[in-house]
């Protein structure tokens, strides 16, 4: 075989060769390429149906202040751990919740100590004192709701029964632990939030049904129990003590142990809402007469 004929058989293998490369080069890129549409135009629908649902993101200024907004709303539900944290830290930011939120609240405060876990420090304390209930849940609750990350690990309380002390105290201990870490908030630019609070609605160590509170406690207000009504209107009750002096009460007024809750005009009666021992009794005092009901 002589060199040009070898040479063309070489030359056509080699042509052969590219053009099957190229043939299959080219399916696979079409395959790709089909592919690749199928999840443009999958992609492009989901979009579209974004967008329907969302008219808003059409206007960038709208879109962006809703960002805004779900980053505040995310920031109102977190906790933020600070870049340090010592005793003086803390004990006058124990100060300030006290002085925001709940000033009649006192305590001794004691510092027990530092620990490390994976990277993130905290510094436990015990801080014990003396407050009334209502108090104490304030304290506890801006304690834990505001944005700086203090755990609380045990609460003991116990009802201070000591002579001559303030009715309704309770004494309590609370261990807590203050987290910190470098790489994070700087502690001087995290401010205290606002919160709605909702107080405690009665002291779980004073019971709710009780004997009469001493009269001195309502010195000043009408007693229903020794007074009669004189006169009515549509808007207010004229009732006169035992002593002659006349009292003229609109709904709402308070009287010893409760409040005049309404008054029926067309069938001359007050109806008196009063709590003496714990239990809410309506009491109706009719004009002129000894007569009176509950219910």
């Amino acid at each position: 075989m002589n060199y040009a004929i070898r040479n063309t058989l070489i030359l056509s293998i080699l042509l052969v060769l590219v053009i099957l490369g190229f043939l299959i080069g080219n399916t696979f890129n079409a395959t790709k390429f089909k592919e690749i549409r199928i999840i443009y135009e999958n992609n492009q629908k989901k979009l579209d149906d974004i967008v329907a649902a969302n008219p808003d993101m059409n206007d960038q200024d709208i879109f962006v202040k809703s960002l805004k907004d779900l980053e505040r709303e995310a920031q109102r539900e977190s906790k933020l751990i600070p870049q340090y944290n010592n005793p003086t830290i803390t004990f006058k930011y124990l100060l300030e919740i006290c002085d925001n939120f709940c000033p009649g609240l006192t305590f001794n405060f004691t510092y027990k100590g530092q620990t490390p876990v994976e990277g993130v420090s905290f510094n436990t304390y015990s801080i014990n004192g003396t407050a009334t209930m209502r108090t104490l849940y304030s304290f506890i609750y801006q304690l834990e709701k505001q944005y700086i990350l203090y755990v609380i690990e045990s609460i003991k309380i116990q009802e201070q029964i000591d002579e001559g002390t303030v009715a309704n105290n309770v004494n309590f201990t609370i261990v807590f632990n203050a987290y910190f870490e470098e790489t994070t908030h700087d502690i001087g630019k995290i401010p205290f939030r606002k919160l709605k609070y909702k107080n405690i609605e009665y002291n779980p160590f004073y019971t709710r049904i009780h004997h009469p509170l001493p009269e001195e406690l309502e010195k000043g207000y009408l007693n229903t129990k020794f007074a009669e009504i004189i006169g009515l209107t549509p808007d207010s009750v004229f009732m006169k003590d035992q002593t002659g002096k006349v009292h003229i009460l609109k709904t709402g007024d308070k009287v010893a142990y409760g409040i005049l809750k309404s008054i029926n005009w067309k069938d001359q009666y007050a109806i008196f809402q009063l709590n003496e021992i714990g239990i809410t009794k309506n009491i109706k005092l009719y004009l002129n007469e000894l007569k009176e009901e509950s219910k």
